[in-house]
């Protein structure tokens, strides 16, 4: 999956892309984040990150992260 396919696909589901994120900042929401060799996905709320996962690529990333925020 593409960063373009994983939008496309928030956006068919009614999903606030603004939620998730694919810079580093201080924001709360989600992140897709490269770390050395590899993805990893992992929520951010005021400033400390919870449930980091991590991926050998990013399309593995995106696919995670869809499912979760579809299930929720």
């Amino acid at each position: 999956m593409t960063y373009v396919e994983f939008v496309d696909l928030l956006k068919e589901n009614k999903i606030d892309t603004s939620i998730v994120h694919f810079e580093n900042s201080v924001a709360d929401g989600y992140y897709v984040l490269k770390n050395y060799h590899r993805w990893e996905v992992f929520y951010r709320e005021r400033g400390k990150d919870y449930d980091c996962i991590g991926f050998p690529s990013e399309s593995d990333a995106l696919e995670y992260l869809l499912k979760k925020l579809l299930k929720a």
